[in-house]
């Protein structure tokens, strides 16, 4: 849920009497590879008469036909949600477990989706569970292992008994020393995905590592090449040909700091399906990429599914004679619920992101026809911007996570050749904003988001994996080349942008 929704939820459920209160909300299902995530979308709060408050609680059948008749009519999922006088992930009691046994089946015969049933402790801690149909009649709880509160910062709410705090040796005795045990198991559990593991993609996946990070996802369909040597950490010549995810990952495994690792390396682009539904299983991604496709999707999973991105750049370029360099400057940021979008920070235009999918931008004829300022033409990163780069980025993800102080980080952004770091930037959307309409969407948006990426399956059948899943390709059922390609990908992107009553560009 977003941190709106969790203190109007706060507010209302947790009373200074310190009796138990209830409400319905709505949610929309984001399904990923190995988790499946219901996204709180809206509330509806009781009036005096919709429920009895006698130390313990219970509602009206009134209430109750008035969530299932909204829910219907939006196509929800319903949550239950009550509280307890007590702190901490809330076990259910006898009269809690009859009451959502009385609702799974009822919800999911109006909705055809499970209901979910949450409980918030005195303290502010969520927990949740699913109530899952396993036979006729038969409904079982599936707990969840995370209650994720997204706005300007992240709050994750564990059940220890799937996600248990982790133990940490003397290595990590000075990072401990920095915030505490209780902010260290918490970063520790997450899941954390880098899209990109290029030159800052792969010093991220280090920095990360080493603040005890036990659960990663690689997603990057790129191999090493002799010109990425220069900004490619730890890669060398004999590396060559490997793709950028397995050596990351093997690298990795190899510093034996954390006995629990786990690292899920994908050579797949974020467009596709595998690459898409991996991240979805995250609870925060580093976008490290430099185009406009995969920057579209990305801010589509961030306000979709409420999985915050951080996102960052780099823009050099050498003067006239090439005798140094005329400008550098490299911009850090996270988008997500309650924050600034990539586009309307202007990372990328709805025009570059279908001249991407076109193919154009693989075309050498259609390239040289650019402007000098477009950003195919931007000029090429070095490590050194690259290392700064990726420790803005880790400084926008510890913001986010430790919050201290209560300040949160907004864009930022460096200019080298005069050493200023320049903060003045908007941290929200435009009223019109198509992207941020689709906030808590969920699976009804990520089909958006699907694209074929001929270069991802290209340099996959360059390697000859022979136990790589293969990726279902759309037929574009055309027999008139290029130009139909185009016109498909504009229709629909055009079809997302007049659906969201955005405006596109052309």
């Amino acid at each position: 849920m977003t941190e709106d929704i969790n203190v109007s939820l706060s507010n209302h459920l947790i009373r200074d009497d310190e009796q138990e209160d209830l409400c319905f909300a709505f949610y929309k299902a984001s399904t990923g590879n190995q988790r499946i995530t219901a996204l709180i979308n809206e509330v509806i709060f009781p009036e005096i008469d919709d429920r009895n408050i006698h130390g313990n609680v219970s509602f009206n059948p009134d209430y109750f036909d008035k969530a299932t008749s909204y829910a219907l009519k939006n196509e929800y999922g319903i949550v239950f949600i009550h509280s307890h006088p007590f702190p901490g992930w809330q076990r259910m009691s006898t009269d809690d477990i009859e009451a959502e046994t009385m609702l799974a089946p009822r919800v999911k015969a109006i909705t055809g989706l499970p209901v979910v049933g949450m409980t918030i402790g005195s303290d502010g801690t969520w927990s949740a569970r699913f109530w899952e149909k396993t036979a006729s009649k038969t409904y079982d709880i599936k707990w969840c292992e995370t209650v994720r509160v997204v706005g300007n910062g992240l709050n994750i709410h564990y059940n220890e008994n799937l996600k248990p705090k982790p133990k940490f040796g003397q290595e990590f005795s000075r990072t401990i020393s920095s915030w505490g045990p209780s902010k260290q198991e918490s970063i520790s559990r997450m899941k954390v995905g880098i899209v990109g593991m290029g030159s800052v993609g792969s010093i991220i996946a280090e920095a990360l590592l080493r603040t005890g990070i036990e659960n990663l996802v690689f997603i990057d369909f790129d191999t090493i090449e002799r010109k990425n040597l220069d900004r490619l950490l730890a890669a060398s010549e004999k590396d060559i040909g490997k793709f950028k995810v397995d050596f990351q990952k093997n690298r990795l495994f190899d510093v034996n700091l954390r006995k629990g690792l786990d690292i899920e390396a994908l050579p797949y682009s974020i467009t596709e399906k595998t690459g898409l539904e991996a991240a979805l299983d995250c609870d925060l991604l580093f976008s490290c990429v430099d185009m406009p496709l995969p920057r579209f999707t990305l801010d589509g999973i961030a306000y979709s599914n409420f999985i915050p991105v951080i996102d960052g750049g780099i823009d050099t370029n050498p003067n006239s004679d090439l005798s140094n360099i005329e400008q550098a400057r490299w911009k850090a940021h996270t988008v997500g619920p309650q924050r600034i979008c990539m586009q309307c920070l202007g990372q990328y235009t709805p025009s570059d992101v279908s001249l991407e999918q076109s193919g154009e931008l693989d075309n050498p004829y259609y390239i040289k026809g650019l402007p000098k300022d477009h950003f195919v033409n931007r000029g090429e990163n070095v490590f050194g911007f690259s290392l700064s780069l990726a420790g803005m980025e880790i400084q926008q993800f510890l913001s986010m996570v430790l919050q201290p102080k209560g300040i949160y980080y907004g864009p930022k952004e460096m200019d080298f050749n005069f050493g200023n770091i320049d903060f003045d930037f908007e941290n929200s959307c435009e009223k019109d904003c198509h992207i941020k309409a689709q906030l808590g969407q969920g699976d009804s948006f990520n089909k958006i988001l699907l694209f074929d990426h001929p270069n991802a399956e290209k340099s996959r059948n360059k390697i000859q994996e022979p136990t790589m899943p293969k990726v279902k390709k759309a037929n574009p059922k055309t027999s008139s080349g290029k130009d139909s390609i185009i016109k498909k990908a504009i229709r629909k992107l055009k079809n997302l942008f007049d659906d969201s009553k955005g405006t596109f560009p052309f």
